[in-house]
């Protein structure tokens, strides 16, 4: 009788275990997408100047590997950032891990580290999709397609993939600006 109590006691403990860690997961991505969904929303078609000759687009995405970048405005107006416009970066780091790299719009992040956030760790893949006139791309901006330097995508999805086979998905609206 001993011998099933204590069984079925280590199976109850088991699954409050596999419970919990399963929540702090969950409210690690709930946290992620929020802080993803809150710079989509404060996008700004701004172009930036490196500060070493170099000028990027307002959006632009990494063809070869996930990255993505952008100018996103509703900072704090402070008088090394007068304007609030940062500039961010998402991207996949070697420890598995999505990170948020921000500069102020007056940095350089050739000269500068700026400020690196580990959004949620054990990340398989990262998609974002940039909706246009002609559909969806994973490519911004969009091949073969003339755009503003200043276009943004009218809609993105972005789909976060974990280490567990777990997939999430958000839709964004973006700025009509094409």
């Amino acid at each position: 009788m001993s011998v099933m109590s204590y069984q079925a006691v280590e199976v109850v403990l088991g699954a409050n275990e596999r419970s919990r860690t399963d929540l702090a997961e969950d409210v690690k991505l709930q946290r992620a997408w929020q802080i993803i969904g809150r710079d989509l929303l404060h996008m700004r078609p701004r172009r930036f100047a490196d500060g070493l000759g170099q000028v990027e687009d307002a959006y632009l995405t990494n063809p070869s590997e996930f990255g993505v970048r952008f100018s996103r405005g509703g900072g704090p107006m402070v008088r090394s950032n007068p304007s609030g416009v940062r500039r961010v970066d998402y991207k996949i780091n070697s420890d598995q891990q999505l990170q948020r790299t921000s500069w102020a719009i007056t940095e350089s992040p050739r000269l500068s580290d700026g400020n690196t956030f580990t959004l949620i760790g054990g990340v398989e893949n990262v998609v974002f999709e940039h909706l246009s006139r002609t559909g969806y791309s994973k490519d911004w901006p969009p091949i073969n397609q003339p755009l503003s330097k200043y276009a943004l995508p009218r809609m993105i999805r972005v789909t976060i993939t974990l280490e567990n086979e777990r997939e999430t998905s958000r839709l964004f609206p973006g700025v009509v600006r094409d």
